[in-house]
């Protein structure tokens, strides 16, 4: 469920995207940022690093989006910002625990299921990557046992 949409204000070297606000998996939050384009687009899941999600987290995401991408971007740890490594990697080890695979991926279906209900995206096409420590959530996805689940899912 998209809660809102606003224009992003990115610095001038990239063009405007459409910053969207969705409620998603028990009452997650995540980004959806799509550029202004009239063509389908790839789309990429995109963990953010140890800060959490930020507005570097963000801006790098619109970057990324401004290659042709619609970026969805999963706040991996429930609204807390994290304010240092260290406090940050009990955060990321409770995500990646054996007992939790079956959360994550259940996080990243729901998450697949909206991407799927965007209208620029073209839901055959994809991606998972990660900024930081959200590179390692994006490598045990894509390693996970549970991985054949997620067939439109490549890693980045």
């Amino acid at each position: 469920m998209i809660i809102a949409a606003t224009t992003l204000a990115l610095p001038a070297s990239l063009q405007a995207a459409e910053l969207r606000l969705v409620e998603y998996h028990q009452r997650n939050l995540a980004y959806i940022i799509v550029p202004r384009t009239d063509k389908k687009l790839p789309a990429l899941v995109l963990f953010h690093d140890w800060a959490g999600l930020t507005e570097e987290a963000i801006l790098q995401a619109a970057k990324i989006a401004e290659e042709g991408y619609a970026v969805f971007l999963p706040d991996l740890f429930g609204g807390k910002v994290p304010q240092s490594k260290e406090e940050a990697q009990p955060l990321v080890e409770a995500i990646l625990e054996t007992d939790h695979q079956h959360e994550l991926m259940a996080n990243v279906h729901s998450g697949l299921q909206v991407l799927e209900s965007v209208e620029e995206v073209e839901p055959v096409d994809v991606s998972i990557s990660g900024l930081g420590i959200g590179e390692q959530v994006a490598s045990y996805i894509s390693k996970s046992d549970m991985k054949p689940a997620l067939p439109m899912l490549a890693h980045a």
